[in-house]
């Protein structure tokens, strides 16, 4: 019997021990184009060190939305679209594949695959998965069954949300603030600090 209330006096600590671990979350919407060479740089320099080396994933909902600046026409006669991305057809099908990734893949998976393709122009999806150890089935799957049309469809309605001029772009804690994005990109982890103490008035120890 004191064996059985010791473990379940042990169960109960356990419990709370990692529901204290559960920390608030603040919103990161970034907004970026897959052959852009600034959302390549912020990305790896920026988002990438703030969260991994800096440890602000835990304290993050991150959200990617690979769009950018894309332009649209429905032919009238058969009413199929065509995506007319930034960096040619190539990006919007790279788009597509980076969207698949996050709507298949955990959030680090997804930070973690997305920084590694943005390693370079030609990086393959099954390297990066393999030198990751990430399964990235579903993801392929996902682009090799549905149209790039109606994968991005929902990543461009969202773009087309904020008053976006620049690629990439960064939405904090849900707000997009056009005249804050030079700091943003070049100083992302001090900006997230600032706007993570405002919310929730905690000052992050790792904040750097």
């Amino acid at each position: 019997m004191k064996s059985f209330v010791f473990l379940s006096f042990l169960c109960a600590a356990l419990v709370l021990a990692n529901a204290e671990l559960e920390f608030d979350k603040l919103k990161v919407e970034v907004y970026y184009e897959t052959l852009c060479p600034d959302s390549m740089r912020f990305v790896r320099n920026q988002l990438y060190g703030a969260m991994i080396d800096g440890s602000l994933l835990q304290f993050t909902d991150l959200v990617f939305i690979p769009y950018g600046k894309v332009g649209s026409w429905t032919n009238p006669s058969n009413n199929v679209t065509t995506l007319f991305c930034q960096h040619g057809k190539r990006e919007c099908e790279l788009n597509a594949l980076h969207a698949c990734i996050v709507e298949h893949n955990t959030m680090r998976e997804q930070l973690d695959m997305i920084t590694c393709l943005l390693n370079g122009y030609s990086t393959d999806i099954d390297t990066c998965a393999t030198q990751l150890n990430i399964d990235v089935t579903a993801a392929k799957n996902c682009k090799a069954t549905r149209t790039t049309v109606d994968i991005l469809k929902k990543y461009g309605n969202m773009t087309d949300a904020i008053d976006m001029t620049f690629v990439p772009s960064v939405a904090i804690g849900g707000v997009f603030d056009i005249w804050k994005q030079r700091s943003i990109l070049h100083n992302f982890a001090k900006v997230f600090c600032r706007k993570y103490k405002e919310k929730y008035d905690v000052y992050l120890q790792d904040c750097y």
